[in-house]
């Protein structure tokens, strides 16, 4: 049965978007001399490009995406904050609520990239310059911004807050929308600020922080994958948040959610070619999947593919329906689909229920995959109609193996099981006994190897206790990770 994911019909949704307007602006051209004033390199400009950035650039996204955005921002009175609203009215963006301010210039980043070849091969970012002005609002502007929020609420369903942190977002306008919000229902969904104190938030439906603004946030150490869960349950918990969404670049994604089970999401492998516009296009898809009823796991999966697409290309760029749709299909035509967490394992398993079908399990480290578990998964899958694998994360393998393992990490032990054909679905577990998965998933025929006879197995009094099967494997002779792990370290010396 296909575990495929699918992007929800478009909906023509009102998705008011709160927060700094940029302008863009890309100078494209060749290097191909060295000044002779200093050691830097001479662009000679062939393209100048301009495009909506942050929160226009969200309302952008909105767009292609099937939503009606409306836009509450700030810009200069100046040429171009003129362009900004024009480009986003071309687009069919409301932009009633976009104030402009004649004591402040608009935002502007403007990016010099520069190739070798004619081919325009090798392009690469040779300066970003940064025009802002980010002194508190005046009074009467903020006054006025918080009356043109309170006539969109009632009109909006839902919000996505781009929080630069360049002025515009005080406590009050922030309070006024997500105390709003509540009021009337509608989810409010912040990308935020770095910052040690995230309590400006208090109450929004989600927050999606990447690694580094949890971290602070938090005060955990995010390069530790055990450090996630706690991050994600620390600002749901003192942020009163519904959940939590915390990207974590070439780990993916983190989704935890209030009172239920967290999952991590992995990500597809990809070239990084720029990863400008990846936060605003997660905060788009994820805000308005959530927006349209979506969970939090599937919106936040799509949004993980919709973020995969931008790193790949040059820019912020706009991300369609159709790049989305591509982007699953090729996920799904990949193996890293059959790595789940037990939220979304356990409505999978229902579904191959009701068909009939029989669920085997069978757990361990998988520790330098050999021919052994091959053979073992290979048996453990012809007992029934789908196998599900239970892998003990990095912290468990340690507790049972000792110093020195596991020597793959769990995310690539997790892959390599996955490409495997006998492998249905991989679940990840941080426990030493398998009793309390094997609980969750409920199998049809419980699978261990050999070597456990005479032993009391994990799960295998559950399992018989519903008319479940418990079954040894037979072993191929002297295939185990320890002998492997000697025979290298013999060779090494």
């Amino acid at each position: 049965m296909s575990s495929e994911i699918a992007i929800p019909a478009a909906q023509p949704l009102r998705i008011l978007v709160v927060g700094e307007s940029v302008l863009d602006r890309y100078l494209w051209g060749s290097v191909e001399r060295v000044s002779p004033e200093a050691p830097i390199p001479v662009l000679r400009v062939e393209r100048r490009e301009e495009r909506p950035g942050n929160a226009a650039f969200v309302c952008a996204n909105l767009v292609s995406l099937g939503a009606k955005p409306a836009l509450l921002s700030l810009t200069g009175e100046d040429l171009n904050g003129s362009l900004i609203v024009e480009t986003l009215q071309d687009l069919g963006v409301d932009t009633r609520s976009v104030v402009q301010d004649r004591r402040r210039a608009t935002i502007v980043k403007e990016r010099m990239l520069g190739w070798v070849m004619s081919a325009q091969r090798a392009t690469q970012q040779l300066l970003r310059v940064d025009s802002e002005d980010v002194r508190p609002l005046e009074p009467e502007i903020e006054a006025r911004l918080v009356d043109l929020l309170e006539g969109e609420i009632a009109a909006m369903d839902g919000a996505l807050v781009s929080d630069l942190n360049k002025g515009l977002l005080t406590t009050k306008l922030l309070r006024a929308l997500i105390d709003g919000g509540r009021r009337a229902g509608k989810p409010v969904i912040v990308d935020p600020r770095l910052a040690d104190d995230l309590s400006i938030y208090r109450g929004a439906t989600a927050l999606t922080p990447n690694r580094f603004e949890a971290q602070r946030a938090t005060g955990l150490d995010l390069s530790r994958p055990e450090a996630w869960p706690q991050a994600a349950a620390r600002l749901i918990d003192q942020l009163e948040l519904d959940c939590c969404l915390i990207t974590l670049d070439r780990d993916g994604m983190y989704v935890g959610m209030r009172g239920g089970e967290g999952c991590h999401i992995i990500t597809q492998p990809r070239e990084v070619y720029d990863v400008v516009g990846a936060g605003d296009v997660v905060l788009t898809v994820f805000g308005l999947l959530m927006a349209g009823g979506s969970g939090a796991l599937n919106a936040a999966r799509i949004a993980n593919v919709a973020a995969g697409v931008q790193v790949s290309r040059q820019g912020a760029t706009i991300i369609s329906r159709s790049d989305i749709e591509r982007a699953l299909r090729y996920n799904h035509q990949t193996s890293a689909h059959k790595i789940v967490g037990f939220e979304e394992l356990a409505p999978r398993l229902e579904q191959h229920r009701r068909a009939g079908q029989r669920i085997c399990f069978t757990n361990g480290c998988f520790d330098l995959l050999h021919a052994g578990h091959v053979e073992l998964l290979e048996f453990a899958r012809a007992q029934g109609d789908l196998l599900v694998v239970g892998l003990n994360g990095d912290s468990s393998v340690a507790q049972l193996k000792g110093a020195g393992r596991p020597v793959y990490p769990e995310l690539d032990r997790a892959r390599l099981l996955a490409a495997l054909t006998a492998v249905d679905y991989v679940i990840l577990f941080d426990h030493p006994r398998a009793e309390g998965i094997i609980r969750l998933v409920r199998p049809d025929v419980l699978v261990k190897g050999e070597d456990y006879r005479g032993q009391v197995l994990d799960g295998a009094r559950f399992v018989e206790s519903y008319g479940g099967r418990v079954v040894l494997a037979p072993l191929l002779d002297g295939r185990t990770t320890s002998n492997t792990v000697a025979q290298l370290s013999r060779a090494r010396g």
